[in-house]
Parts: C-alpha cells; structure tokens; sequence
C-alpha cells in the first residue's frame, strides 16, 4: 500500500513539473491581471500580452515587457519591427529588427498579410545589412545563450562549421562581461556576403560566414520565433505607402512630428463570455440557478457586447487596451464613461465569479492570507464584520473589495458605487462580493445582510484569494509562475519545487517557435 502511494505521489509529482513547463511555454488567461496603459502617454506600455507585441507608427516602436523604446533609426537603418520574447511569466529579451529603406519600400503598398513577409525576405537578400537588436531582461549564462541561438539557426543551414562559429562567437562575447545580464544588448549584423557580425554591447566580436539569411529566418520564417514578431513587422512596413509618401513630403524627420498611430487590427479579438469555473447550479442554495444564469448569460454577456460594439466602431484608437488598462485609467473613465464602465464591470464579474467556489467554498481563510488577516484587523471576524457593514450600508449598487495596498504593505477594505474597481487606485484585489441588485434581488429581495452571510458561510472561495494575496505581495521563487499555477489548482509546493526547472526550460526554447 505504501508503494502504491509513493508511486502515485511521484505520478503526480511529474505531472505537476510537466503542467508547469506547459505553462510557463503557453499564455495563460487565468490570471486577473492584465498588462496596463499609462493613459498620459500612450507610448508608454507597463506588463505585456504573452507573446503580442504591441507597436507604434510615427513614433520609437515600444517593446511591452521592458519598457525599454527601441529608436527609430540604428545608424542610417530604418526599425522594422519590434517584440518581446516571453516564457510563460519570465520577460527575456526584446528584439528589434532594422534594414535599410529599399526593402521596406518593396512590402509598403502590399497588403498587411503573411504572404508579405515573403516579398520581404527576398528583398533583404539585397540589402546591405539587417540588423536584430536583442536587449535582454533576464539573465543567461554565455553558453546557454549561445546554446539557445545555435540550436535554431542549426536547422536552418547546412554549414555545420559556421554555426559553430556563431556560437563560439556569442560564447565569447557574453563571457567576457560574465552574462547576457539585464540590460546587456547583443547586436547581429546580417551582411549582403553572407556573413553575420557578432557585437556585444557596441563590442564586435567576429563574424560567420554564410548564415546572413539562416538567422534573419529565425525571426521571419514560418516557423520563426514568434508569429506575433512578424505580425509587427508586417503591420509597420506593409500597407503604409501613403503615409510614406506624405511624410515624406512634409518632413524629413523620422517621427517627431507624426501624429502616434496605436496599431491594434491585427492584435485585437473580440471578448468572449468567459465560461464560469462551476455550473449554473453549484452555488445553490445561496444562490439559485435562476439568478446565476440571469447574471452571467444576461448582464454579463450585455456588458461584453457592449464593449466590443465601442471598440470595433473605433477604428485602432481603442483596440490595444485590454480590460484592465481600461479600468485603470482615470483619464478613459472621464473622456468616455460608457466604455470605462461596460469595461469595468466585464473585469469585476469575471473575479467576482472566480471568488466563489462551487464545492468547499466558505469559512475562514488560513495560511498567509488568514495571518496577514491578523495583522491588518486584529482578527478574521473583524474583517468579515468590516465588509458586512460596508456592503450593507452602501448606498445603491457597487462591489465591496478587499485588497491589497502595496504603498503601504496591508490589507484594506472599501465598497465602491457604481462599477469601481480598487485598481484605479493602485490597490491591488484580492476578494470581491457583488451588491448589484442583479446579484442577489430575485433571491433575497432588500435583505443583503443574509446574501453577505451566506457568501462568506458557503460561497467564498480562499484558495483564489489567497493566490491573489501572494501575487500581490510577490511571495515565491516566481511570483507570477505560482499565480498561474494555482489557478489551474495545482498546490504551492509543486510550483515552487518546479520553477526553477521551468527557468531553465524556457531558456532552451528562447529562439523557437512560440
């Protein structure tokens, strides 16, 4: 029997590493938090999209992750597109590729499609030089950065002893300053003979012979790095011929006086009714499958119409913000309320539903979420009287919070009117309980003090509020990678023993294809 249990623990075990790595090489949408806009200056992107690469016309192309601006021009070399490269949660390296303008002017009144990129690699075999700024954001060692290149210009090419060259290249370049540290830049110069030159911050290294096209390929073939990294280029050299011309006209600066242009065609999708974590009944007695589906299928679903009705008559202004950019920004909910407020209640119903559990839901917190309760309260009761009062005492409708204060390092409630979410004032949530009248009236009529009782007695769910507590307060080995993990209900410590394996994973992957 004890053999059994140790193979099923190790089965589980395995499993668990296996999920992990999965995740950590795929986007996850389980989160609730998403990356954010800095409304003053649109130019200015904070967190990032797993594998989207958002970018700018008329302006420095900004890569998402690192906040880090890649210039317009590299010497007399236009920027032709720019991205991130993400692992799951670990942020590595930006990339941003230059040419000269004879290539871009082939693609610039071509359609923004796949097909482009076709036209554009042949017309890169006649440019003098292509560049591919790498600016890293996370640390790897010389040889397994030199590994993670080699392994995918490897395939590309038959000459064997050149991407031995390249690698040994890259090897040397980085071990002389120890690592490819956060902040160091590596520069490929792909050459018109074929050759690649290798400089490691403004250092040359060396040149390959004969590779010039296998790694521009890296980036641009159909099994290229990451199909968002050409969607970029794509979207910034490809349908644009007008715009040149007249900016050519009127100036021969590259951006300064261009109107910014947020492009978003290609990165947009509509929102989806996001499916609840339990069925229509599962919360019942407390709350009945009437009101439920009445409150997902009905005024959920009508604020995701809504907003994407906004944002598809548009045009591009709006359709790089996700939702929560949107309910971050002081600046859209004043210059327009019906889209900050549909927006806002599309990001407070989808936690709310996810802070409730259909089966074991209730009771008292424990662990660091019921300890930092302690701290901040006194005493679980207190803040479960705290929230009671302020929900009830609230005047019409509105979502009473708790979250997390990162200034001050503690927890703290409020109850907002209308669609408020505690994120517009930097305050990060951890629980949520609904006091629209949608939310409990066909249930319990004006009696919100029953509707509050049963949530906390039956419904919340201090699993996902305690891993919304951990991510806020930064706890784990990788933060966000034990975030992930818990949403899929896997416990703590199979992700914390496994993400320093998922760290290295990623590493090997970093030039393949997302």
């Amino acid at each position: 029997m004890a053999a059994k249990k140790r193979t099923r623990r190790a089965a589980a075990s395995s499993s668990m590493a296996a999920l992990l790595i999965g995740l950590c090489c795929f986007s996850s949408s389980s989160s609730p938090l998403a990356p954010m806009v800095d409304a003053a200056d649109p130019k200015r992107f904070l967190g990032t999209n797993n594998h989207k690469f958002w970018s700018l016309r008329g302006g420095s192309l900004v890569d998402t992750a690192t906040k880090i601006n890649f210039d317009d021009n590299l010497g007399s070399l236009s920027l032709y597109g720019v991205g991130v490269r993400k692992k799951g949660p670990i942020k590595v390296y930006s990339v941003g590729m230059y040419s000269d303008e004879s290539a871009k002017s082939s693609t610039a009144s071509l359609p923004k499609n796949k097909s482009a990129l076709t036209t554009l690699r042949k017309s890169l075999k006649s440019s003098k030089t292509t560049s591919f700024l790498l600016k890293m954001n996370f640390k790897v060692g010389a040889e397994k950065m030199a590994d993670a290149i080699a392994e995918s210009v490897d395939p590309r090419t038959t000459d064997k002893g050149a991407v031995e060259s390249l690698k040994k290249l890259i090897m040397d370049g980085v071990s002389a300053k120890g690592a490819a540290t956060p902040g160091t830049i590596l520069q490929f110069d792909c050459l018109s003979d074929g050759s690649v030159k290798v400089s490691v911050d403004g250092k040359a290294v060396g040149s390959a012979s004969g590779l010039s096209q296998p790694f521009c390929d890296v980036f641009l073939d159909d099994n290229g790095v990451s199909p968002a990294f050409r969607e970029s280029v794509v979207e910034n050299c490809c349908g644009v011929a007008s715009s040149l011309s007249s900016s050519s006209a009127t100036s021969t600066s590259s951006s300064s006086h261009n109107p910014i242009h947020i492009i978003g065609s290609l990165f947009y999708h509509k929102l989806k009714l996001p499916k609840l974590p339990y069925k229509y009944n599962a919360l019942q007695p407390i709350i009945s499958e009437k009101t439920l589906r009445a409150h997902h299928l009905k005024h959920n679903a009508k604020y995701i119409e809504t907003v994407n009705q906004i944002v598809g008559e548009s045009g591009a202004s709006l359709k790089h913000l996700s939702m929560e950019q949107i309910v971050k920004s002081k600046t859209l909910k004043e210059s327009n309320p019906v889209l900050y407020n549909n927006a806002a209640q599309c990001w407070n119903h989808l936690f709310f539903f996810r802070c409730m559990s259909g089966s074991g839901g209730g009771g008292e917190p424990t662990g660091l979420l019921a300890k930092t309760i302690r701290r901040d309260f006194g005493s679980f009761d207190n803040l479960r009287k705290e929230m009671e009062s302020s929900s009830i005492k609230a005047f019409g409708s509105g979502w009473t919070w708790l979250g997390y204060d990162k200034k001050e390092k503690k927890l703290v409630v409020s109850t907002m009117t209308g669609t408020g979410n505690p994120l517009i004032e930097g305050i990060i949530p951890i629980l949520v309980i609904d006091m629209w009248e949608h939310a409990y009236y066909l249930d319990y009529q004006d009696n919100r003090k029953e509707y509050i009782n049963g949530f906390f007695d039956r419904l919340v769910n201090w699993k996902y509020a305690q891993q919304n507590l951990k991510h806020a307060m930064g706890k784990g080995i990788v933060p966000e990678t034990v975030h992930h993990v818990s949403h899929h209900g896997l416990p703590l410590v199979a992700a914390l023993f496994s993400a320093n394996l998922a760290k290295k994973t990623a590493v090997h992957m970093l030039f393949q294809q997302s």
